[in-house]
């Protein structure tokens, strides 16, 4: 080897311990137990919150972000009840890892989003009762919109959706300051102690 060559071979280590040092090396099996975790989660709210933490993960390698956006958009899609955020989710998870193995499976679900999007967005421009507006909202993944005009309105939410908005943490049992769920309409037993909350973790 020429002395002409030994500053080149450097250049090229140099340039390779760079490009290593730049590109995450991935959680390990703490990433495994996070998805795990979220996976398993009957609260699919809950489980967006954790997939949401994670990718704020800056450790994170390509392929694990490609992954935690893939499983975050699939439940937003489906039980997360936020379409908007699923079509940003596949896309951005399209955009990073164009080739991963779970692409084709995105490309699919981001055209169902899309297509629930669209189809969500057109039904709101009708007459929609209050209930039926906020359905159409809390899919798209309005859900602040679509709390807060349940609650100016001085109506109580029928019992499914209690169960998302408790499952959610915008309703609580706690009473502290918070206002009643039940203020006019007819007298149910799933509206006993029931209060509205600020919000997720409230």
């Amino acid at each position: 080897m020429t002395s002409r060559m030994i500053p080149l071979c450097a250049l090229i280590l140099a340039a390779l311990l760079a490009a290593c040092a730049t590109v995450p090396a991935g959680m390990g099996p703490a990433f495994d137990t996070a998805m795990s975790h979220a996976k398993a989660d009957p609260n699919p709210y809950a489980a967006d919150a954790t997939l949401s933490e994670l990718l704020s993960n800056a450790s994170l390698s390509d392929d694990q972000r490609a992954q935690v956006l893939y499983a975050r958009g699939s439940l937003r899609r489906q039980a997360g009840d936020d379409r908007r955020g699923a079509v940003k989710d596949f896309e951005a998870m399209l955009k990073l890892a164009p080739d991963h193995s779970l692409a084709p499976n995105a490309s699919e679900e981001l055209e169902f989003a899309r297509s629930d999007v669209e189809t969500i967005e057109a039904g709101l421009q009708r007459m929609l009762s209050l209930s039926n507006w906020f359905d159409s909202m809390w899919v798209l993944g309005d859900h602040e919109t679509a709390v807060a005009r349940f609650r100016n309105s001085g109506l109580s939410p029928n019992a499914d959706e209690i169960v998302k908005l408790v499952a959610a943490g915008y309703v609580c049992r706690e009473k502290g300051a918070n206002p009643p769920v039940y203020t006019l309409g007819d007298i149910r037993p799933d509206l006993e102690n029931l209060y509205w909350c600020t919000g997720p973790g409230a």
